[in-house]
């Protein structure tokens, strides 16, 4: 038995106890604790629950207050001791919060809280600013959504040398002297009320930026401007979205919801993404021909793809749509995918969904794995069909392995 077994996930306190006591049973006396390295402890307290973490202390005399140099601090509401018949309370789990912090000795790089009772916390400002002064790198606040969205701390702002941020359930006003985070590469932003604006001026305010999640309830139109940005999750009820300023974008997933934002999600725009490798596009409607066009054109200006994930999506649209030889008439007549390896299409159920799919097998001279997966309520007769023409189908590769999934 090894004690690398201590840095696996998920940890306990338990499982240190049952390493103690299965050792010891070989050479009674010895101390295995206090003879880890001090690099190793550090790991094990912090795939702790805090509250275990803090309780480490009567384990051993050298591990007593190790737990106050911890690096990351992640609270929930499972970190406060709630007695057999007692409640949760809110208080208890604040105090918590503040004890860790005010007797903590030494950095603190990340520090998460997730809690349903963000507003009960009218001091969690003053808990950030301290957490600046921290050099604090990987910030983490989740509020739960039935609550009324709450104004985000104005002390996120001043944690200048955060590297990664997550935000969820907060409503977004950065202080006017605000000029960006000039460290930050991941940010997440989830259910955030935020506007067009101040969502452009954050990311443009991030110059080392390069991966960003925006998952949005609002009807927002907005410019992606991120010259280092390589990752991108959008999701939710956008109008349209300008990516022109993102040229160095390795991955991308993006949700269409044209019912909402009138079929111009997507402007066309003259980039060529060089780096693209995957892409990932959910909710395609392929009747509806704005919808088509901009699949066409992203994957025209990708000439080094080498793995596509498309969800199709049948609703009804007030919107034109597509001639039987769309692919062939706007595609150049020499355009081939010359590096798509996978393609992953589900919720397949209309004559126009397989059109895409055998315009894809006849133009990828290296595709290696088409996964198909139909729409659960298809009618049996007519998957039938649908699966004897994607088998039957022209393709460009030798071979290539079509999966079929009902």
């Amino acid at each position: 038995m090894s004690w690398k077994f201590l840095i696996a996930e998920p940890l306990t306190l338990s499982d240190i106890i049952y390493f103690v006591e299965y050792y010891m049973g070989d050479c009674p006396g010895k101390d295995f604790l206090s003879d880890l390295p001090h690099g190793i402890i550090e790991r094990i307290l912090t795939k702790l629950p805090i509250r275990d973490a803090v309780r480490t202390s009567v384990l051993s005399s050298q591990w007593r207050y190790l737990w106050a140099t911890m690096t990351q601090l992640v609270f929930d509401e499972n970190c406060v001791f709630v007695r057999h018949g007692s409640t949760f309370s809110e208080k208890k789990l604040f105090n918590c919060i503040m004890q860790c912090l005010f007797l903590h000795n030494g950095p603190i790089k990340k520090f998460s809280l997730s809690t349903s009772y963000w507003d009960k916390y009218p001091e969690m400002d003053q808990c950030l600013l301290f957490l600046s002064r921290k050099g604090i790198k990987e910030l983490v606040l989740d509020i739960d959504l039935l609550n009324p969205l709450l104004p985000a701390p104005s002390a996120i702002f001043f944690c200048q040398q955060l590297i990664s941020l997550t935000l969820c359930g907060f409503e977004l006003k950065p202080p006017r002297t605000f000029q960006g985070f000039p460290c930050l590469k991941y940010l997440n932003l989830e259910f955030d009320a935020v506007t067009t604006e101040v969502v452009e001026s954050l990311i443009s305010g991030c110059p080392l930026l390069e991966k960003l999640k925006f998952l949005n309830v609002d009807h927002l139109a907005f410019t992606v401007r991120g010259p280092n940005l390589k990752h991108l999750i959008l999701e939710g009820d956008f109008k349209y979205i300008n990516l022109e300023h993102a040229p160095l974008l390795v991955a991308i997933s993006v949700e269409i919801n044209t019912e909402v934002s009138g079929s111009n999600i997507l402007l066309k725009v003259p980039v060529t993404y060089h780096c693209l490798k995957f892409i990932e596009l959910k909710g395609v409607n392929f009747k509806g021909m704005n919808e088509v066009l901009y699949v066409l054109h992203l994957i025209l200006q990708s000439p080094n793809l080498q793995e596509l994930q498309v969800s199709a999506a049948t609703r009804w649209t007030f919107f034109k749509a597509y001639n039987m030889d769309f692919w062939e008439r706007e595609c150049p007549t020499d355009f081939t995918f010359k590096h798509l390896k996978i393609v992953k299409m589900s919720g397949v159920s209309h004559k126009k969904d397989m059109d895409f799919i055998k315009f894809v097998l006849r133009s990828s001279p290296v595709l290696e794995v088409m996964r198909v997966s139909y729409d659960e309520y298809l009618d049996y007769r007519k998957r039938t069909v649908m699966e004897y023409d994607v088998l039957h189908s022209k393709r460009a590769s030798p071979t290539v392995n079509i999966k079929l999934f009902g």
